[in-house]
């Protein structure tokens, strides 16, 4: 049902719900213009912070209205937690562990006045660095009295004893019975224990050792092979396994089941299974990483809560209310989806989308969602199952009138014609919250074509040379003949790690050789300048791959130094590194390098680039600029191993989010030191040439090295023959 109320209520409502997501300062400032808004019956979801004594969980079940987590607190030690639902009151419930060795409590169960838990001892981040692993891990089960507060943690004895054959069960999940009785699984075997883990039975069950489950009300439902079926805890009895797909574990005190199916929360009917949408989780997550939850509770109330999925659960809960939702006006974004093959058939059977998207786009679309008043994303696939059929669809993009957005990053760099999106760069200098000073600067450039910027990308990486800090002479002498130098002092080390074998050195070379002998200002090479001829020489020179080897390198070719600075060139080098840089190049002799997607050739890298712009012929530019300038700003909690964020600010929350004082005991390296941010800090700002890896460039360049290679040339003459080639073709691509 739909109503008018006054604006300033709704207006009012909106950034009340704002602040209490923590979303309050993403909320977009620009009002809706209309004197009264529409709104409609929908979701409303806000986030519920922890406890300060509790900063992570990673467990959860339910009884009636309240949730139980097993987490950690500050100080890293286990502890439970109780939020009732109705109340909205926390309870802390500390526990003994007994004499376990730095265990992990992930399985907890509720029943009578208990809680069941099981906890599993591992090593510790020492013994995991040092390499000391302990041969006697073990369970324990736990069991707390809730309403004295006793607990008794005891180890699980069985190795061979009674009926149990052998020791080393892998215990996987623990049931709650009563207050005297719960079930242990272990794969397909099962104990019925008491809590000081005595064996009163051993029943054959229809179910695995998860002991996967769920409850409508009192009655408690259990994982079959033949679907999910009520369980008496009483006599051990399954009733009739349910017909009803998409089941898992969902709780309601509603009388009905909950299905999470094709990223949507359905009620269903428990007499005929016909189900009713509740929401789509696009429509209420406050975050991508809230999607794919398994677990939640609808309480008595109506209400849905479920756990914060950013970053492990370290946030809270989530709990989405009916209300009355602003009805916003939709933005339509187009993204690609490739048709062909079986895959997509399978993908599409098991509820798919029909279209390729980035994380980082998904994350955009949840937030701009749900903080932005006027606006909502519409994704509306654009799908070819061939290359023919994709060239149809762009060039029929240009009379589409239904978009406003479009999701370039399926498609080859390009791909598209120049009048089909608009420039952002007005948008960006008349926008007040941001400003082209905002970005790091040659990145920007790098978009920029035909003086504007009409498809922005979110992040690239930098490819580079690294080399062992003391051995470094200094970009001044960092030549060709000083590393060939190097290699013949230093035979003890690998030059290159060993799977660097002809090919992916070619490969890495040539893609520096883009960056480094092609200006595209000026549509010129110079490939037949000595430094080429002495990287063709320095290739021919280098191993092709070797031995596995754990020894210290002289040298890494880096083709993702987002991913690898810090504690992955130490890993290379076993010990502090120094970013070195092509040799006998201007300035840093580093370039930045696009991140790997899907329609590319080979990357390396560990983040994909998500890349968009804004129709020319949109009818709301306004709204999807917006929504664009939300994903430059990018998440609050953007991550270097993704890539470096072209935002300076998000560049910087991720550099610093980096450093850590973690210490590798078995090679005596720490991870990401300060100085280690600093180094990458400049390599970022002071790199101003970009990787092009244009398969015809490419191909140019392979074909005369390879002939130098089988010796069909000198290296100045595969020089030369590449000049010359290369000149058309830049001046054709760039002129």
């Amino acid at each position: 049902m739909k109503r008018r109320i006054l604006a300033s209520l709704v207006l009012l409502a909106l950034l009340l719900s704002l602040c209490a997501c923590g979303k309050a300062d993403e909320a977009e400032p620009i009002a809706p213009s209309v004197s009264d808004v529409e709104t409609t019956d929908g979701w409303i979801p806000s986030r519920i912070a922890f406890p300060d004594w509790l900063t992570r969980s990673t467990g959860w079940v339910t009884e009636g209205d309240t949730i139980y987590l097993s987490g950690l607190t500050p100080e890293n030690q286990l502890v439970a937690a109780a939020y009732d639902t109705l109340s909205g009151e926390w309870q802390r419930i500390d526990f003994t562990t007994s004499d376990a060795y730095h265990p992990q409590l992930g399985n907890l169960s509720f029943a009578g006045h208990s809680l069941w838990g099981l906890l599993q001892e591992g090593p510790s981040r020492d013994d995991i660095n040092t390499g000391h692993f302990r041969d006697d891990y073990g369970y324990y089960v736990l069991h707390i009295d809730l309403e004295s507060g006793e607990s008794t943690a005891v180890r699980i004895p069985f190795e061979g004893e009674g009926s149990t054959e052998g020791s080393g069960l892998f215990f996987s999940g623990i049931l709650g019975l009563d207050d005297d009785r719960a079930l242990l699984g272990a794969m397909d075997r099962f104990y019925m224990i008491d809590a000081n883990v005595s064996i009163l039975s051993e029943p054959d069950l229809p179910t695995n050792g998860g002991l996967f489950h769920f409850r409508v009300g009192d009655t408690l439902y259990l994982w079959t092979q033949d679907g999910y079926a009520p369980f008496d805890p009483e006599t051990l009895r399954f009733g009739p396994a349910l017909d009803i797909d998409g089941l898992g574990e969902a709780s309601s005190n509603n009388g009905h089941f909950l299905r999470k199916w094709q990223r949507s929360l359905c009620s269903a009917d428990p007499e005929s299974g016909e189900s009713e949408l509740l929401f789509r989780w696009m429509d209420i997550a406050l975050s991508y990483g809230d999607i794919y939850g398994g677990v939640c509770l609808e309480n008595s109330l109506g209400d849905v809560y479920y756990p914060d999925g950013e970053e492990m659960m370290q946030k809270g809960l989530i709990v989405a209310k009916r209300g009355q939702i602003p009805v916003k006006q939709p933005l339509r974004l187009g993204c690609f989806g490739y048709t062909g093959g079986e895959m997509y058939a399978d993908a599409q059977a098991n509820g798919a989308l029909p279209y390729s998207i980035t994380m980082e786009l998904l994350d955009t679309i949840v937030r701009f969602n749900n903080t932005d008043p006027q606006y909502k994303i519409e994704v509306v696939p654009i799908t070819y199952a061939n290359e023919q059929e994709r060239d149809r669809v762009l060039i029929e993009l240009a009379t589409r009138s239904d978009l406003d957005l479009l999701d370039t990053s399926m498609l080859p760099d390009n791909a598209l014609d120049s009048g089909l999106l608009a420039d952002m760069l007005p948008m960006i200098d008349a926008d007040e919250t941001i400003s082209r000073e905002d970005f790091i600067e040659p990145l920007l450039k790098f978009m920029t074509q035909s003086g504007g910027l009409y498809e922005y990308t979110d992040k690239f990486t930098l490819l580079t040379m690294t080399t062992h800090a003391d051995l470094f002479p200094g970009r001044d002498q960092w030549t060709v003949e000083n590393i060939e130098s190097l290699i013949a002092s230093h035979p003890e080390m690998d030059p290159l790690w060993h799977s660097y074998d002809r090919e992916l050195i070619t490969t890495l070379f040539c893609w520096a050789a883009t960056a480094e002998f092609v200006d595209r200002d000026t549509a010129t090479c110079s490939f037949d300048s000595p430094a080429f001829v002495h990287w063709l020489e320095l290739m021919k020179a280098l191993p092709d791959g070797g031995q596995y080897s754990e020894e210290a390198k002289l040298m890494n070719i880096c083709y993702d130094l987002a991913f690898n600075a810090g504690h992955q060139e130490k890993y290379m080098m076993k010990g502090e590194y120094v970013v070195a840089g092509f040799p006998e190049t201007q300035g840093t002799g580093s370039y930045f390098l696009k991140l790997g997607s899907s329609p590319n050739d080979w990357r390396g890298t560990m983040g994909e680039n998500t890349r968009i712009g804004i129709l020319a012929a949109s009818g709301n530019q306004a709204g999807a600029w917006r929504f664009v300038r939300q994903l430059m700003e990018g998440a609050d909690g953007a991550s270097l191993i993704d890539g470096i964020p072209v935002f300076k600010a998000s560049f910087e929350r991720a550099l610093t989010a980096q450093i850590s004082d973690d210490f590798d005991e078995r090679f005596q390296i720490s991870y990401m030191t300060a100085e280690n941010a600093e180094e990458l800090r400049q390599q970022v700002y002071n790199t101003t040439k970009l990787v092009d890896t244009d398969a015809g460039m490419l191909r140019i360049l392979r074909d005369e090295i390879n002939r130098y290679f089988g010796g069909q040339v000198t290296a100045q003459e595969a020089a030369k023959t590449i000049q010359s080639r290369a000149s058309i073709y830049v001046s054709e691509q760039y002129g």
